[in-house]
């Protein structure tokens, strides 16, 4: 058992540190009241804990480690030693990149520089790319722009701030004819649709792990939607499509609150602990908008190591949408399924639907405003130190897991009368290597490789 002692600080030092000023660093502990001439007991001062996670929740250090070094002569004092190991500066995010039987090719990234001119700012975006869909005649070539700034956490306060400007120039498939299910881009035309808009946004970081945020936003939609969508079905009947978005220049505006809470032992990796996130977007004519809903998603996670140092994670999130959202923020089948394509940067280049394995019907929706997915993530690491340059760590990984996704009270009626499901439910898998490189985290698994397949 350790024995606790005062020990006045003498010095504090930081090591390691190649990118990130050690100004910026003795700044987090001087917030936590760490600093030259404080009286702190060691070994378990709950400051030091607490500078530890700031310091981690930065994402600029892949590990920090406090230590107090005595000095000779003097056993009441000593100099606290701030050991980092850093993250690279600029990361890769995403990597976009695949074809489809509606698109040929696609392609895009994201980055984030953690660091910009060395003041603990994030400056980063992304782009996106695709050629003219085919197939599907008067559609036309799909692409988004986003680039935000943000500064986490402003000198001598727990604030921070953050701003993003988009541009998006969708053309999405809607069906006109043929099987549900069936993704031939023949049975599809285009809604043609654009938008251009920002985010503004403040955090509050009420401890180092829980931090609120609340910012607005405002866009300008220009929707240019075809004369009388309809579907003609396989029984010859013909029934109205909605597009869910309203004909012309208009504006889109919400209020966004959002909560987050990260208490593994270390935010920046894979660590023992809990973390959840909650976040409400309310749209209406009193914030400006052309458009009422709100938008509910909340989702944890509790991470668990096993005696044999492997991690094993449940976790669960749900959605709701009530009211009348545009269809860009209904939720999308392709988000909840690991061998579907998804939204990229919230461009759809694909006409499929998600894989039905049990037979209930879920490869028939493409929107929805009901969601909930659980799942199961076991991660077997292979190694964490430098085995080839460039490549910090490795491990195996597999999940499982199941979801439902339905439409709203209506719809889901409409699907019970016709003798369907209600929410019908679809089945998840994934396994493959996640290889953490100094750019950013590379996953390559089947669900990637099927997500960018023209199945």
């Amino acid at each position: 058992m350790n024995e606790v002692r005062s020990v006045k600080l003498v010095a504090l030092a930081v090591v390691g540190n190649e990118q990130v000023a050690a100004s910026q660093v003795l700044a987090v502990l001087a917030a936590e009241e760490l600093r030259v001439g404080a009286v702190l007991l060691w070994p378990d001062d709950p400051r030091v804990q607490r500078a530890r996670a700031r310091l981690l929740a930065t994402e600029s250090f892949e590990r920090v480690t406090l230590k107090l070094k005595p000095i000779a002569g003097d056993e009441g004092s000593a100099r606290l030693v701030i050991e980092v190991e850093e993250r690279g500066s600029l990361a890769v995010t995403d990597l976009y990149l695949g074809t489809s039987r509606m698109t040929p090719f696609h392609g895009g990234f994201q980055v984030l520089e953690r660091n910009f001119l060395g003041r603990a700012i994030r400056i980063g975006g992304g782009l996106i790319w695709g050629t003219l869909p085919r197939q599907i005649p008067r559609s036309r070539r799909q692409q988004a722009l986003r680039v935000f700034i943000e500064a986490p956490r402003l000198r001598g306060t727990r604030f921070g701030i953050g701003g993003t400007v988009y541009v998006h120039s969708a053309s999405e498939p809607y069906r006109i004819a043929g099987g549900i299910p069936d993704p031939d881009p023949k049975l599809f035309r285009t809604v043609d649709y654009g938008r251009a808009g920002g985010l503004l946004g403040t955090t509050f970081a009420v401890t180092s792990s829980l931090v609120l945020g609340v910012d607005y936003r405002i866009e300008r939609v220009n929707a240019m939607l075809p004369t009388d969508p309809s579907y003609l079905r396989p029984d010859g009947a013909t029934e109205p499509v909605d597009l869910d978005l309203q004909r012309g220049v208009h504006l889109l505006t919400s209020a966004n609150f959002g909560l987050n809470y990260d208490g593994r032992e270390e935010a920046a990796r894979l660590g023992k602990g809990m973390r959840f996130a909650f976040e409400l977007q309310l749209s209406s004519p009193l914030v400006g908008s052309r458009y009422e809903y709100m938008k509910l998603v909340a989702g944890g996670a509790y991470t668990f190591r096993l005696p044999w140092r492997h991690w094993i994670t449940p976790s669960l999130v749900a959605g709701q949408i009530a009211g009348r959202a545009p269809r860009f923020e209904r939720f999308y089948a392709g988000d909840l399924s690991e061998w579907t394509p998804g939204r990229e940067l919230g461009i759809i280049y694909s006409t499929r639907g998600p894989i039905d394995v049990f037979g209930t019907g879920v490869d028939t929706r493409l929107f929805g405003s009901l969601f909930a997915r659980l799942d199961l993530e076991y991660v077997w690491p292979l190694f964490t130190r430098n085995r080839v340059r460039g490549i910090k760590g490795g491990a195996l990984f597999w999940t499982t897991g199941v979801y439902t996704f339905a439409g709203d009270a209506a719809e889901r009626k409409r699907q019970r009368d016709a003798g369907g499901f209600g929410a019908p439910f679809g089945f998840n898998a994934n396994f493959g290597l996640r290889l953490e490189t100094a750019i950013g985290v590379v996953d390559l698994s089947i669900g990637n490789v099927l997500r960018r397949m023209p199945l």
